[in-house]
């Protein structure tokens, strides 16, 4: 939903407006660590310290688009199970594991079924390990002892354990009393039989008022009736009770009643008496019915007229003795059970119909039975050790145990009934037959000898069995399971669990009457498994208390914590053992456990055990030092974590599987029992109206929530408060302090586990502070304004998902949105909410989101407004809003606020915008690291890098719009800028003016793509440069533009360079553009540059001649073989890709293809080039290109010479400049040997001296040569053939004075009286030669006669 609208099914408010829905967030984009703790690698000896990872294919930078980000090739990893989660979401998982462990405590039915018999206890030596622990003893008050003193005929007593209220009959007469204040007493003295039973039930439905909550069955002599009770908590915490007469009674003369009993599930009541062994049942009714009265009696064992008859003692036979002693009703099976005096064992279904039906009868003979397969004789067992009481076990705690049957030995029988005698306990029906499972023996050493008067079993296994010291004194045995043994047991994976108690004995210095579980009974889980679990629930629920009446008053018992226990060997270890408290703590952890250890201590440290100074034994130790102590032996005794199974030292273990200390796990546990009670509970409940509609409420109440979060808030500071202790949070150097690289390893993923449990509490402590918040306000029409699909979602989440999934956050914001749009209805001010949001749950529920809000009404406001300022400095007010919260800014919010700015033509916000969020979302610049190479593998730089991608994505399309959408107009009027063009201009001028180097990357990226090249080389940026200096690198565009780059700024030595670098590259180029590169970077080199670079570019440009060389010759000989007849297609194609694109050295050139293909004259270049001087070889290149021509001119048909003549003169102009490659020593008698031996008499005279001249020989050089030729009179030069030497020497000197003549006398090196002497000292060796003797003085005369003049 986006940002701007609201939707159709909301409740529309006055200026309501919606929450930005942000999208998931992306999964941990965070590694496993902080960067500042992903320690290098390591060496260690003997072991290897490389990570083996495949080898990732790096994507290729496109170089005709944009990188956009789906262009970014990420390829993945395989990681270990949990690498993709972020640290709430790793901690969260380990929570939920955690909580699932725990229900896995075995269930009772596995635990006795292990063995037939156990006697092993544990029996409390000291003080500190004892399973339970007095709290208070209350005395009876004085006036109740008057009472009874007065008549002394018939006194019963016993408890109301709901109320808290104690109570005693005197005869006729009830009394009651608050046990705990001493309070409250009060009487019943409405009638006048004495009183032989009394029970507290909870009443039928629908038959009272509502303001009856419990229902006081009183039993005397001559009937049963009923009182209305109602029990209302007052502000001292204790109950006012109020009696109601309810006029309902039935009779009972003769029957002796002394045993009520009632089901809480259906509130039928039900007794029985001393006269018989039936069971009756007190009806009652709202109304009177046909043939029903509003209350009745129904015998259900007995038939016809038997059961009306009234039972009088002294017509009972002695067969008929036999009565029930004891009923009890389990509502989880619908059955009750009646222990006779017999011990008897009968069972009746409850039927839905109102009937009871006896299903078995289980005599305490066929118990013996059982008893002697099991284990024989024993003494403990017999006739004469009878069953004194029984107790139910609900079908939530065990599904075969029904019964624990309990007898005057000690002996707990524990008993199983069925639907037939095969398969214990499988059927929901009626049992049939009952058999016992298991014998559980009283611990040797307490006295148990056939002395137990009473005993009692309460949930989920607490045993009190009062031993009859003396009439008058009563001690008590208590004993209870050993949870957390039996749990370390599971966990082990014992194959034979046994039931491991702890046991103690209170001397009461009194006489028993009653024992009543005070409270609910106990119940970690609504089923077998985990249900025993106290452990899970030492700070979540209660501990179970019960009451002890005895005739000197009530005795409080209250169940031992485990944490109770473990501040307790803290607080008197030093007096209760010998060794001290260190070794009993330690004694502690090897019994129960490194985990469940620190899990104690760590709760003690936090303050989580309340025990304190309700112990007996004197005090020696503070509050302040037990948490000194329990922090210290958290710390000290938590263990490392370690890798199991490693065999390999070079195969390094994964994070996942490494072993966390028991620090770790304790912390974890400690954090699950924490948060146990809301985990998976829904955050809200939904229920119907009265008037059809559909309300809502919290799930929990506030103020268990909010103890919650004192307990998680106490955490949080200690786990702070000692940080720089624990291993694993105290930073870098616990990590790096490691022997192996598998110690490093192992730290590391212990600090993981531990960064992700302290994230999750403060998303914890933040999520109830936000539910809080939440409940605070109205409910109702904050979840009637949601969404329907939010709607729904909100009815489905836990908390455990509201605190650590991107669903409840998003969800979170969906609250946000409906808190902030009824409070504006209301006419509140958002900055209210803002600030109470940043006070409670300031980082889980941001207070940005109320920002981004204010900012999308101010764009709104501005859509509405006509005022074209007021609308301008909303939009500007609405930009400053958004980027206030930029940092948190979904990229859905951005994308819906740039698209509300184009519609307004706010295109500098819209611009202005996207470059914030991106800054924001990158503030360490990670991103940039990919300025060169894009990402190849997941990294947070990579995701950052790909987000910031997004965000400038909108701005071109932003740029695009405006462009696209611009009316075609004149840029000025009346001399100043059109409005359309003050918004374009002001819009680039944003867009030029940031400082974001990717931002600059990416935009030139797009404006290359859409053929903006020229702009971009009138950007004015610093980032230009460098963004043309990357992508040069790989596209040759990009270098074209580098090159212009510089040029239009005149670097004329920058962009020479960069032509250099164009024309070496390993691009795919033609032969023919690496020379024009060349040429031009020669051009460049030899412009004028900034001072004090004249000395590099003529070095530069000495280096270009050089490469522009080798590449022209290159270029010769590629072009030479393209036009050689002799070469085939096929050749010529694999010498073209050859030569083609990629310069070659001058050798390969030589060797490879000048020489062997006879390119004589790029031989020659090839010297020159290569500044080669070698003499020989070079003449001896000059005499083959000779030979080459003439045989070409031959074979053409054409004369020798002219073709001879034409190449000397093309090649002259060519290397004229260097004396080596164009020598005249070497030529002159080259070409005059030639042509007196090839081409006599066939080419003109002289063409030898006009070729030279015309290649670029000086006249004076020629002159010089041919008289060295001339004197030396070697062949074919010698004799009268020296002639010819003379002739072409007076041609030398006549051309050069005509030359001279023709400039008016300059000389130009011409020297009269050197030439004289020349021509006259050849002319006069040659006597013969008269012809060319008159010739000399021809030119000699004139000479001479010029000069006169």
């Amino acid at each position: 939903m986006s940002i701007f609208e609201t939707p159709g099914h909301q409740r529309n408010y006055p200026g309501m407006f919606a929450t930005p829905t942000s999208a998931a967030p992306p999964g941990p984009s965070y590694p496993d660590l902080p960067s500042e703790l992903q320690t290098p690698t390591r060496s260690y000896s003997g072991t290897s310290n490389q990570f083996v990872t495949p080898e990732q294919q790096r994507s290729q930078r496109p170089t005709s688009s944009m990188p956009a980000p789906s262009a970014v090739v990420v390829q993945k990893r395989t990681e270990p199970a949990t690498d993709g989660l972020g640290p709430v979401q790793r901690a969260a998982k380990t929570i939920t594991e955690t909580l699932e462990a725990e229900t896995r405590y075995p269930q009772l039915d596995d635990i006795v079924s292990q063995e037939g018999q156990s006697s092993e206890y544990d029996l409390a030596a000291t003080h500190a390990p004892e399973p339970f622990i007095r709290t208070a003893t209350h005395t009876i008050p004085d006036a109740i002892f008057e009472q009874y003193n007065r008549v002394t005929s018939h006194t019963l007593m016993g408890l109301f354990a709901e109320l808290k209220q104690a109570w005693i009959t005197v005869d006729n007469r009830l009394y009651l009393w608050d046990y705990a204040t001493q309070t409250g007493f009060q009487g019943f003295e409405g009638q006048s039989n004495t009183i032989t039973c009394v029970r507290l039930l909870k009443p039928k439905s629908g038959v009272f008022v509502a303001e009856v909550n419990y229902v006081l069955v009183i039993a005397t002599m001559n009937d049963v009736f009923l009182l209305g009770v109602q029990a209302v908590e007052n502000e001292r915490g204790t109950m006012d009770v109020t009696l109601f007469e309810t006029k309902m009674s039935v009779p009972t003369r003769g029957l002796d009643v002394t045993i009520i009993e009632g089901s809480k599930l259906s509130g039928r009541i039900f007794f029985a008496g001393k006269t018989d062994n039936d069971i009756y049942e007190f009806t009652y009714q709202a109304e009177e019915r046909w043939f029903h009265g509003r209350c009745g009696k129904v015998c259900h064992t007995s038939k016809g007229a038997s059961a009306f008859a009234p039972r009088l003692p002294f017509f009972t036979q002695a067969k008929e003795l036999e009565y029930v002693q004891q009923i009890v009703v389990d509502d989880s099976r619908s059955l009750l059970y009646t222990l006779s005096s017999s011990s008897t064992i009968r069972a009746f279904q409850i039927r839905s119909d109102g009937g009871l039906s006896l299903s078995l009868t289980h005599p305490f003979s066929h118990t013996i039975a059982n008893i002697r397969v099991m284990v024989g004789n024993t003494p403990l067992l017999g006739p004469t050790t009878p069953i004194i009481s029984i107790s139910t076990v609900s079908s939530l705690q065990a599904r075969r145990t029904h019964l624990i049957a309990t007898t005057n030995s000690g002996c707990r029988l524990f008993m199983s009934a069925a639907a037939s005698e095969i398969g214990f306990g499988g059927t929901d029906s009626a049992p049939t037959s009952m058999q016992v499972v298991h014998i559980r023996y009283p611990p040797q050493g307490c006295q148990i000898e056939n002395n137990v008067r009473r005993a009692k079993v309460f949930t989920p296994g607490y045993f009190f069995c009062f031993l009859e010291r003396d009439l008058q004194n009563d001690d008590l045995f208590l004993a209870a399971p050993d949870t957390a043994k039996i749990m370390m047991l599971s966990e082990a994976g014992s194959s034979r669990l046994q039931l491991i108690e702890q046991g103690m004995v209170i001397p009461l210095e009194s006489r028993v009457e009653a024992c009543e579980l005070v409270g609910g009974s106990f119940a970690a889980q609504r089923s077998p498994a985990g249900f025993g679990n106290e452990l899970a629930t030492q700070y979540d629920l209660k501990t179970s208390e019960i009451a002890i009446l005895t005739n000197s008053g009530v005795h409080l018992i209250r169940r031992r914590r485990l944490v109770e226990v473990f501040d307790t060997l803290l607080r008197y270890g030093s007096i209760i053992g010998s060794e001290g408290v260190e070794v009993e703590v330690r004694k502690f952890f090897e019994k129960y456990g490194r985990a469940e250890g620190c899990a104690s201590a760590l709760a003690v440290a936090c303050g989580a055990s309340t025990e304190g100074g309700t112990s007996q034994v004197p005090n020696r130790v503070t509050d302040v030092e037990v948490h000194e102590l329990a922090r210290k032996y958290f710390i000290e005794f938590g263990g490392k974590p370690r890798a199991d199974n490693v065999f390999d030292a070079a195969a390094l273990p994964s994070l996942d599987s490494i072993k966390i200390s028991g620090r770790a796990e304790g912390l974890a546990l400690y954090i699950s029992r924490i948060i146990r009670p809301i985990w998976n509970t829904l955050i809200i409940n939904e229920a119907p109206t009265p008037t059809g509609g559909i309300t809502y409420s919290s799930s929990m109440p506030s103020a268990k929530l909010k103890h919650l979060q004192e307990q998680l808030i106490r955490l949080a500071s200690f786990l702070q408060e000692n940080r720089s202790f624990i291993v694993g949070l105290s930073g870098a150097e616990s990590l790096m302090a490691a022997g192996s690289k598998i110690e490093e390893v192992a730290n590391q993923a212990e600090h993981r586990m531990l960064h992700a449990l302290v994230s999750l509490i403060e998303s914890m402590v933040e999520g109830i502070s936000f539910v809080l918040f939440l409940f605070d306000d109205k409910l109702d029409d904050i979840v009637l304004s949601l969404p329907e699909s939010q709607r729904d979602l909100i009815k489905k989440t836990t908390y455990g998902a509201l605190f650590s999934s991107a669903t409840g956050q998003n969800l979170a914001k969906e609250l946000v949105t409906a808190i902030v749009n009824r409070n504006i209805a209301a006419g509140m001010n958002v900055d209210t909410i803002a600030d109470a949001l940043r006070r409670r749950c300031g980082s889980f529920c941001s207070a940005d989101d109320v920002v981004i809000f204010k900012a999308v009404e101010y764009v709104r406001r501005a859509k509405e407004e006509q005022d074209l300022d007021q609308k301008t400095q909303n939009l500007r007010e609405s930009l400053r809003l958004f980027e206030e919260t930029a940092a948190s800014l979904t990229m859905d919010n951005l994308k819906d606020a740039i698209t509300e700015y184009r519609g307004l033509d706010y295109f500098v916000g819209a611009v202005q915008l996207a470059l914030t969020v991106a800054r924001e979302s990158d503030r360490g610049n990670l991103a940039n690291k990919f300025l060169e190479d894009e990402p190849t593998e997941p990294s947070e730089a990579a995701m950052l890098y790909m987000k910031r991608l997004e965000c400038y994505q909108l701005i071109f399309d932003t740029l695009q719009y405006l462009t696209e959408t611009q009316v075609p107009g004149p840029e000025m009027i009346d001399g100043v800028p059109s409005s359309a063009m003050r918004v374009r201009n002001d819009t680039w001028t944003i867009v030029y003016g940031s400082i974001d180097e990717l931002f600059h990357h990416s935009l030139y990226d797009w404006m290359f793509t859409r053929g903006f090249q020229d702009r971009l080389l009138e950007v004015d940026s610093p980032y230009v440069l460098r963004y043309l200096q990357n992508r040069g690198k790989e596209s040759i565009e990009h270098c074209e533009l580098l090159w212009q780059y510089h040029a239009r700024r005149e670097n004329f030595y920058d962009a020479a360079q960069v032509l250099v670098e164009l024309a070496q590259s390993e691009f795919k180029l033609t032969l023919e553009r690496r020379v024009e590169y060349f040429s031009n970077a020669k051009t460049y080199s030899s412009s004028y540059g900034a001072h004090g670079t004249r000395q590099r570019m003529n070095e530069l440009n000495s280096t270009i001649q050089e490469q522009l060389d080798v590449a022209i010759v290159q270029h010769e000989v590629l072009k030479r073989l393209r036009e050689d007849p002799r070469i085939s297609a096929e050749k010529k194609a694999k010498l073209e890709e050859e030569l083609g694109d990629t310069i070659l050295g001058l050798s390969l050139l030589f060797n490879r293809y000048a020489d062997p293909y006879g390119y004589l004259d790029i031989c020659l270049a090839i010297f020159q080039a290569a500044d080669f001087r070698g003499p020989n070889e070079i003449r001896k290149c000059w005499e083959q290109l000779i030979t080459q021509v003439h045989k070409r001119a031959e074979s053409a048909d054409q004369p020798a010479f002219e073709f001879v003549a034409d190449e000397i003169r093309r090649l002259g102009h060519r290397f004229v400049l260097s004396e080596y490659i164009f020598p005249p020593s070497d030529l002159v008698p080259l070409l005059e040997t030639y042509a007196l031996e090839q081409q006599r008499d066939i080419g003109p005279a002289g063409w030898v001296v006009d070729t030279l001249l015309e290649a670029g020989i000086a006249e004076e050089t020629l002159l010089r040569v041919l008289e060295e030729m001339f004197w030396r009179d070697e062949v074919p030069f010698s004799g009268n053939a020296r002639r010819r030497l003379l002739a072409d020497a007076t041609l030398v000197v006549e051309k050069w004075w005509n030359k001279v003549v023709r400039r008016g006398g300059l000389s130009d090196g011409f020297s009269s009286g050197a030439v004289h002497g020349v021509l006259q000292s050849m002319s006069s060796a040659l006597p013969q030669a008269r012809e060319e003797a008159e010739r000399v003085e021809r030119l000699l005369a004139d000479m001479a006669r010029r000069a006169q003049v």
